[in-house]
């Protein structure tokens, strides 16, 4: 039978694993320094914010031997906070010693596996602790919604290290790990934020196009059918009856006499009518008016640990200095992310589509490990094969393995042609002078019509590779 054993300012959990597990619920005297000399930690939820502290500050610590502890959460009610599911190890109602030590015995041999590293500026030290998290629990990370949060979601874990207010580093953080396939992204919900500061709490406002103002009143539009005769329904209302003010005929019957088309918009307090209102999103953290048009989009995944993920959990390398080479014909993603907005905006005015190729290289960190200096060398190659076959017209950037290539004013029937030619040659490329890896090639193409959005288009290049 397990025992409790009072020691000050934690309860010893006797158990027959001779494991430090320890309950806590002497919040006041809890020392988060001392978490490295337990096996795992129970936190009693009976004073529920502080307990949600103290999971915050283990989790929230830079040092991997106190936000790695397995941590429970002892409650008999149960627990819909969602951010304490994602940051605990479990929610539990008694003491069960023996499921614990399996637990902790797990997530031990997992830790044993994880490689020291020196941290440097091309090491994403978040994105490390998310990997180094997620692996030693094979755990996937959810999004849990936070009204507290700038942008209204946010992955607990990395929220912590962030800090609430810092959307861009979440928003960056997160698409490197999908970008470099260390996470597989499953689709949650979409958001649109400030294209400020990405702040996702907007004020949705009908504005009048010439007076900016929003102090407004709608009011239906009357057409009488014998006259033909259509004006705001105040112009028609004479005590409780319908007459209209060109004719002077009583309007009786909607449908016989009259109908109502459409509404008319009002400025309170002038004489200003109109029609058709401008829509405004104003942010409610920077001031921002944002064109709804100009929002920036962000999906919002479940994030699923992957092989490649799992090395780099395991030995962090970080970005390495060749990724970061600008080879000639070529532009950086962002700058590419630019000259993709314009091109959409550009579609929308002319009569002719346009279409977007991506062309990646499925080569896993390992492989990129065992190719060494090979690896900037068939990089190099493609990158000036690519630009070398492309007309001068074309926009080419890369991220990665990945070739992104913007076709201005050509149909996708003969974009998917020239991708098709170019993704043969480079897998004939890569047969010749790589002959000990099998690197598979994928390639797909998205047309850029009028409706098209920047981050879909986007989106939608990387999904259909991920799903190949």
């Amino acid at each position: 039978m397990d025992q409790v054993q009072d020691n000050v300012t934690i309860k010893r959990i006797e158990n027959d694993y001779d494991k430090e597990i320890v309950l806590v619920s002497d919040y006041e005297n809890f020392d988060i320094k001392k978490v490295p000399l337990y096996d795992a930690l129970i936190l009693d939820y009976t004073e529920r914010d502080k307990c949600l502290k103290a999971l915050r500050d283990v989790r929230g610590s830079g040092i991997e031997s106190i936000y790695l502890i397995p941590l429970f959460v002892l409650s008999i009610a149960e627990i819909k906070n969602q951010e304490i599911v994602e940051l605990a190890d479990g929610i539990i109602n008694n003491i069960q010693t023996d499921t614990i030590n399996t637990f902790v015995e797990n997530v031990k041999s997992k830790r044993r596996q994880l490689k020291p590293f020196n941290m440097n500026a091309e090491i994403n030290k978040n994105l490390i602790k998310m990997l180094r998290f997620s692996f030693s629990r094979d755990k996937e990370l959810k999004p849990v919604k936070d009204r507290h949060h700038i942008i209204g979601f946010k992955y607990p874990i990395l929220s912590l290290s962030l800090g609430d207010d810092n959307a861009r580093m979440q928003i960056q953080t997160v698409h490197e790990a999908v970008e470099k396939e260390f996470f597989k992204a499953e689709y949650v919900d979409r958001l649109h934020l400030c294209g400020n500061c990405s702040s996702g709490f907007l004020n949705y406002k009908e504005l009048d196009p010439e007076t900016n103002s929003s102090h407004l009143e709608t009011e239906n539009l009357i057409h009488h059918f014998t006259c033909a005769y259509i004006g705001p329904e105040s112009d028609f209302v004479r005590g409780d009856q319908y007459i209209c003010p060109k004719c002077n005929k009583t309007l009786r019957h909607i449908g016989v006499d009259y109908d109502k088309p459409s509404v008319m918009y009002h400025v309170v307090g002038s004489d200003r009518y109109f029609q058709e209102p401008v829509m405004k999103a104003e942010c409610m953290s920077c001031g921002r008016q944002n064109e709804v048009e100009g929002l920036q989009q962000y999906d919002v995944y479940n994030l699923a640990l992957t092989e490649e993920g799992k090395e780099e959990a395991i030995q962090p390398k970080g970005s390495q200095s060749v990724q970061d080479v600008v080879y000639s014909g070529f532009i950086t993603y962002s700058t590419f992310g630019t000259f993709l907005r314009y091109e959409i905006e550009r579609v929308k005015t002319s009569t002719r589509n346009s279409s977007i190729g991506l062309i990646r290289l499925n080569i896993t960190s390992k492989m990129e490990s065992e190719l060494g200096t090979r690896y900037g060398k068939i990089i190099e190659e493609i990158s000036s094969f690519i630009s070398n076959n492309t007309d001068s017209s074309c926009i080419l950037s890369r991220s990665m393995h990945s070739f992104f290539i913007l076709f201005p004013d050509t149909p996708l029937e003969k974009c998917q042609m020239k991708i098709e030619k170019i993704k043969s040659a480079v897998i004939e490329l890569l047969k010749n002078n790589v002959k000990d890896q099998n690197i598979n090639v994928h390639s797909t193409v998205r047309e850029i019509t009028p409706t098209s959005e920047y981050q879909t288009v986007l989106n939608d290049l990387r999904a259909s590779i991920l799903n190949d």
